[in-house]
């Protein structure tokens, strides 16, 4: 090949194609070239490339496809020396490449005998050095495996850029391809686990992700093989038996995802046909050399072929014949296999080497399972419309059942009346006497009667209760006669089993305010639930009161309730019938009303129950008040101020313990309920009604504990309790919320906004106290902490200028004494005033810190002279509390890193004003100012490079007051650093503690 008019700046890379010189069953070195020409090897042919040397006429016979040759060409006038590269794609099956004289790529080992030979089959690439002229190429070729041999795609030569440039293309093509299939796999994946949640197991997901994985992985093993940059020691046979065998196994798979899918596209038994022909092809593939099964492969790829096709055929048929509406469904299936016939076919083509490139493939398979996606997805609204559909028919079938059990039980009273009313007039004696016998089994007619006559009326009251036309009537119910009542009628009805039916009700207990028949029918159907689970022992009737409520439970002794059906035994037709010793499992419908009856009513019911212990059915009613009591009622509701006199808030409690409590609540009886528990555990509390004036207390003095209502009229207790955490956090300030509804959604409300603990109303005594109590031990932990953290930002104040005043008086004594015994007063009082504190929470006055102020500035003006100049201007009452070495940090920051890193010195003025009981500080420097980026340091704990004296301060302010403080500055400008606490005298801190 000449290169004369080659210029690789434009082109980059050419394939070597055209005629090569071919010597057959030798395999000859760069040596055996190194003769004349005429001393060439005699069989020389030429052979084209690319192609397969089987079938080629060689000395008047075709050429097999097992055997080894060897190929040659000469790339004449190199136009510029350089790096080059060659890239060979599909050498079938073994190949050595020799450029110039050197082994440059080496794939699998030739050998002129099978025995010798090794295959490999993969793309490789080679960089070279070459110099202009020329550029021999050898290339040793064997195969004992494949169906054909030799060099079936074109060979590459180029610049090593341009060949570099476009191998990181293809890998990158390649690996995409793996992502979106792995990607695809993934979403199916995900949808078939969805799917499975709710209880739909949609397996033609999961095989869709199988598939999509077996694709990516197949992939990943033809072309430019990407998988093997993670696998560099498989080797060949077992990577080219993989291909194989996952290839197979994807047309196995969908042939099964179509029959499932779309059993109109292939019949079982040609499913199970194909299914059978590739798995045993599968098998020989795991067994067989390649050169064994490969001669056999040809007639398997026709069959899945013949498949492919056939179902395509059929898939346009059904589109033909499909109903308008099928139409788009139809459209995708044909689509999708249409999709997968031209993916099979351009693998093929790659296989036989008739084109080069996979891109096109690779977009059919990708194609194919958007396309998939689609079917799922369009399956799905399928599904939500027919699920749509059978809702609306469910509800139809309800109210069709509704009004079938309605007139059935209207239909039923009748003839159930009658039964009830001559059985009743026998009994009288209406037809004369009967003996003993007779009259007992006419009055278990009689109450079987009246049974079915109950279940008639409970049938008519579910679907009363369904539309909710259901009406009390309520009048005061002796509750002791109505059990009486009730017990007797059962008593018929014991069906011979010992079971005793107490009525412990207090006969003299006042009445209740309900519907009378209603109360029997609670009544009936609980002392009737508790007969039938109970064999032998018995079922006892009591009542206690509570509040203005009864509470009666029917206890019994019988076989119990599983845990897990508690929660269901009042939901209508799903009672234990598991726990049912008879095989007669009930209506389901008489507890499932008896609850909704007694929620009518106001009250509630419950069930505690032991399996082989018994149950308790407890429920609640209202009790009844007279005439006179409801009018005296009504009428100190409609007149509040002839009522109870409200206290006015807030109110203040000392105890004997000194952890106050703040209680907010705007219900005076949980308010009363709260003082007295407080008061009887000596604790000291303040009571207030509104979420506003809790606030004002919190800022006015230090709590122990809040007691929180959620439910208040000025502002809920979640907004209050947001206002508390934005100063303190939940150890400087414990809150209990309080809330009368005990939700799960109010709990997780309050403890994501910052409450400590949750309390349903009404609250159990010993429960409440418990979790006060728990909760002021906290707050006093956190004082203890609290305590201790002031005290290590005191021990932070670093004596710095102590060292430097020492020195200044050292230099004074020699030639100043006078001044500088002076200046040793001032520094005595100075260190005096630093230290003298009682308790770590001590306070001092103003005037106090201002005399330390002046101590310090008469020590630094001894050693900076004329450069500092401090001002004074206090416009607030000297004697008002602050914490002690709160404003002398600040002056000495303003006086070292502010004034006197210039050399001019400057001037600090210090300004205190009081204003509406609020004192601000504010220290003003002209010194040098800080940048932005110091000004965000300034704050931050290091005392080792910075000192911490404004950090200190603002912590301290932070801890005491809640307040931070403000500081601004400008470089070459100056700093100002203000900030403000309240304005407190002793007195008045004083009279705040014994409040």
């Amino acid at each position: 090949m000449d290169l004369s008019d080659w210029s690789y700046e434009d082109k980059g890379r050419i394939k070597l194609d055209g005629e090569w010189e071919f010597y057959w069953n030798r395999l000859l070195t760069p040596a055996d070239f190194q003769s004349a020409e005429s001393e060439l090897p005699p069989d020389r042919i030429y052979m084209k490339v690319p192609s397969t040397w089987n079938g080629t006429d060689y000395q008047g016979s075709p050429l097999p496809a097992y055997g080894s040759a060897t190929y040659r060409a000469v790339l004449r006038n190199v136009p510029e020396a350089g790096i080059y590269a060659i890239k060979k794609t599909n050498i079938r099956f073994s190949s050595e490449i020799y450029v110039n004289g050197q082994r440059l790529l080496e794939d699998g080992a030739t050998a002129s005998k099978q025995v010798d030979y090794k295959p490999g089959n993969v793309p490789k690439f080679g960089l070279f050095a070459a110099g202009q002229g020329e550029i021999e190429i050898i290339v040793q070729v064997s195969n004992y495996d494949y169906i054909n041999g030799g060099i079936p795609l074109s060979i590459y030569f180029g610049e090593q850029t341009a060949m570099v440039a476009y191998e990181e293309k293809t890998l990158m093509r390649e690996f995409s391809i793996l992502a979106i299939l792995g990607t695809l796999a993934l979403i199916y994946l995900i949808c078939f686990f969805a799917a499975f949640i709710f209880h739909r197991r949609d397996y033609s997901l999961l095989a869709f992700a199988f598939i999509c994985m077996l694709f990516a992985i197949y992939h990943g093993l033809i072309g430019e093989r990407p998988l093997l940059q993670f696998l560099p020691d498989l080797s060949f046979q077992v990577l080219y038996k993989w291909k194989d065998i996952i290839s197979t196994a994807c047309f196995i798979i969908l042939a099964v995802i179509f029959y499932q899918l779309q059993k109109s596209i292939a019949s079982l038994k040609l499913t199970q046909a194909i299914t059978a022909v590739l798995g045993c092809f599968i098998l020989l593939i795991a067994i067989l050399p390649i050169h064994t099964y490969t001669t056999i492969q040809v007639y398997v790829v026709m069959i899945y072929e013949f498949m492919l096709i056939w179902m395509l055929v059929k898939v346009a048929g059904l589109y033909i014949r499909s109903d308008p509406r099928e139409r788009l469904k139809s459209l995708l299936w044909y689509v999708a296999i249409l999709t997968i016939n031209l993916y099979s076919l351009d693998i093929i083509l790659q296989a036989v080497s008739w084109k080069e490139d996979l891109w096109l493939g690779q977009f059919y398979i990708v194609f194919f399972n958007l396309i998939m996606i689609g079917l799922i997805v369009l399956r799905f609204f399928e599904a939500y419309h027919t699920i749509n559909a059978m809702k609306n028919q469910l509800v139809q079938l309800d109210k069709i059942k509704d009004d079938f059990l309605s007139d059935t039980s209207h239909e039923l009273k009748t003839p159930l009346n009658a039964i009830v009313s001559i059985t009743d007039t026998l009994l009288k004696g209406a037809e004369g006497p009967m003996n003993e016998g007779q009259a007992r089994n006419l009055a278990i007619v009689m109450g079987s009667g009246r049974r079915l006559t109950l279940l008639v009326n409970e049938l008519l009251d579910y679907s009363k209760l369904k539309h909710g036309d259901i009406v009390l009537y309520r009048s005061s119910i002796d509750l002791a006669a109505a059990v009486d009542s009730v017990i007797r009628i059962h008593s018929f009805l014991l069906a011979g089993k010992t079971i005793a039916l107490v009525n412990s009700v207090d006969a003299t207990m006042a009445s209740v305010y309900a519907d009378g028949n209603r109360l029997q029918q609670i009544l009936h159907n609980l002392i009737g639930n508790a007969i039938k689970f109970t064999n032998q022992g018995y079922v006892e009737i009591s009542a206690v009161v509570s509040g203005n409520q009864v509470e009666v439970r029917v206890r019994d002794s019988g076989i119990g309730i599983a845990e897990h059906m508690q929660s269901k035994i009042f939901e209508a037709f799903e009672q234990a019938s598991d726990q049912i010793p008879s095989p007669e499992a009930g209506t389901g419908l008489g507890l499932s009303i008896t609850k909704k009856l007694v929620e009518l009513h106001g009250g509630t019911i419950r069930v505690e129950s032991v399996p082989d212990h018994g149950s308790v059915f407890s429920f609640t009613l209202p009790l009844a008040v007279t005439k006179t009591a409801r009018n005296q009622l009504e009428a100190a509701a409609a007149r509040p101020e002839a009522g109870i006199r409200h206290p006015e808030y807030p109110l203040y409690v000392e105890g004997e313990i000194d952890e106050t409590i703040l209680v907010v609540d705007d219900d005076f009886a949980n308010l009363q309920s709260m003082i007295n528990l407080l008061k009887l555990e000596g604790y000291s509390f303040v009571v207030v009604n509104r979420g506003e004036m809790a606030l004002q207390e919190i800022s006015k003095r230090d709590f122990f504990l809040v007691l929180l209502d959620i439910s208040m009229p000025d502002m809920t207790g979640y907004e209050v309790l947001q206002r508390i955490r934005e100063r303190f956090s939940i150890f400087e300030l414990p809150v209990l919320m309080l809330t009368a509804k005990n939700r799960v959604s109010e709990m997780k409300v309050s403890m994501e906004n910052g409450a400590n603990d949750f309390v349903g109303k009404p609250f159990e005594a010993e429960e409440l106290m418990a979790r006060v109590r728990s909760l002021t031990r906290l707050k006093a932990s956190m004082i203890n902490a609290k305590d201790a953290e002031m005290a290590f930002l005191r021990s932070q104040i670093k004596p710095h200028f102590l060292y430097n005043a020492l020195n200044a008086i050292a230099e004074l004594c020699v030639d100043e004494p006078e001044r500088a015994e002076q200046l040793t007063l001032h520094l005595s009082q100075y260190l005096r005033s630093s230290f003298d504190f009682k308790h770590l929470d001590s306070l001092t006055t103003l005037d106090s810190e201002l005399k330390l102020v002046e101590a310090y500035v008469h020590i630094e003006q001894a050693r900076f002279g004329d450069r500092l100049q401090v001002v004074y201007e206090v416009k607030a009452n000297t004697m008002i509390l602050i914490p002690p070495l709160i404003l002398q940090p600040l002056v000495e920051n303003a006086i070292r890193h502010g004034l006197m890193s210039n050399l001019a010195g400057g001037k600090v003025v210090i300004t205190i004003t009081e204003v509406n009981g609020t004192v601000r500080f504010q220290v003003e420097d002209d010194g040098c100012g800080m940048s932005e980026h110091k000004l965000e340091e300034t704050l931050r704990a290091d005392g080792e490079r910075r000192g911490v004296g404004l950090w200190n301060i603002d912590r301290r302010i932070k801890l005491i007051y809640g307040q931070r403080i403000e500081i601004s500055s400008q470089e070459g400008a100056g700093t100002k650093v203000a900030f403000q606490i309240p304005a407190k005298l002793r007195r008045q801190i004083g009279e705040m503690r014994h409040a």
